[in-house]
């Protein structure tokens, strides 16, 4: 059922317990959610106005399940209520368009025969367990429709990984390659990897708390949720990696720089070091009073050149030699 500007319904569907699913209307939803004992699931938007109807009148959840699930700011957890669980996902945001940082959140209220999921922007890993369920290839019970859930959010996740730390290995190789990699490139690598650790952690203890026996879930899926929750565990590693590289790289940058400041500072202290003496020189002569030497020589002018260029070259031969001087004494001491 597609989702009506009007209606926070997005699809509903009654699970065959075999891997199909049949989609229902609002209709048939109103029919049979407080009767059938079948095995059913709502997605709803929680950005249209009815929510709150669908969730209190409908699916008659207690109102402290409904602030759960519609709390603004959330992150990964898993909390018991009278009668089900409520847990909060989160996932890479693959929407045209969108920045994968941006991630969208995913709540759910689970009980044995019913589920409720929620949803601000469109996921496209619901999307695919809706396509299951058409190949009749789908989750023989709720818990299934979550952990598969939970499992394609993980992958979107490894998928992201990959995608960012080939984008930093190709900044480790421009640098090796004097190529020029900036500051700002790097921030715009940083960013997301400080988004995605803000909430793998969470969502990693999340997926662990899914899979606890104390939880009463069928095996197979607390299983599935098991395994998520290694998969991610090795992301996270996988990004505090990332991180300590991006940090070295940045490092190497600063040195970089560093060094280039400290080259030019060290060509303007070469150039005032040849300089002050012969400004000094031509200051003292050039003052305006009696007895400067040599003003009333005619080979004057050429002698205060000769001077100056005296000054010059020994200045130089002393630069040059304090140079290799340094460099001997750093050689000999690696």
């Amino acid at each position: 059922m597609t989702q009506e500007a009007t209606t926070a319904l997005i699809t509903a569907m009654r699970l065959d317990q075999s891997g199909g699913a049949t989609s229902l209307s609002m209709d048939e939803l109103e029919r049979v959610w407080q009767n059938d004992e079948g095995l059913l699931w709502m997605h709803l938007d929680f950005r249209q106005a009815n929510i709150q109807q669908l969730l209190s009148t409908l699916a008659e959840l207690d109102s402290a399940v409904i602030d759960a699930l519609l709390e603004e700011e959330v992150r990964p957890r898993v909390a018991r209520f009278p009668g089900g669980l409520v847990t909060t996902l989160r996932g890479v945001n693959v929407n045209p368009g969108s920045e994968p940082d941006k991630l969208i959140s995913l709540r759910a209220w689970l009980t044995p025969n019913r589920l409720v999921t929620l949803r601000r922007k469109p996921l496209d890993v619901v999307q695919q367990v809706r396509d299951e369920f058409t190949q009749h290839q789908g989750a023989t019970n709720l818990t299934g429709i979550l952990a598969r859930i939970a499992d394609n959010l993980v992958d979107q996740t490894g998928t992201l990984l990959a995608q960012m730390n080939q984008s930093l290995a190709q900044h480790e190789e421009a640098m090796l390659n004097d190529s020029s990699v900036t500051t700002r490139m790097l921030a715009q690598l940083r960013r997301p990897m400080i988004m995605l650790n803000r909430f793998i952690q969470p969502q990693y203890d999340c997926l662990n708390r899914l899979g606890d026996a104390s939880l009463q879930l069928d095996e197979a899926n607390r299983i599935t949720f098991r395994e998520s929750a290694n998969h991610l565990s090795r992301y996270l590693e996988d990004l505090k990696a990332m991180q300590d590289r991006a940090l070295m790289l940045q490092e190497q940058i600063w040195s970089m720089h560093s060094d280039r400041l400290n080259s030019r500072m060290y060509l303007i202290s070469v150039i005032t070091v040849l300089f002050m003496p012969l400004t000094f020189l031509t200051g003292l002569l050039g003052v305006n009073v009696g007895g400067i030497p040599g003003a009333s020589n005619a080979h004057g002018f050429l002698w205060v050149l000769v001077i100056c260029l005296s000054i010059s070259l020994l200045l130089t031969l002393g630069i040059v030699g304090f140079r290799q001087l340094r460099r001997r004494r750093y050689r000999g001491g690696s």
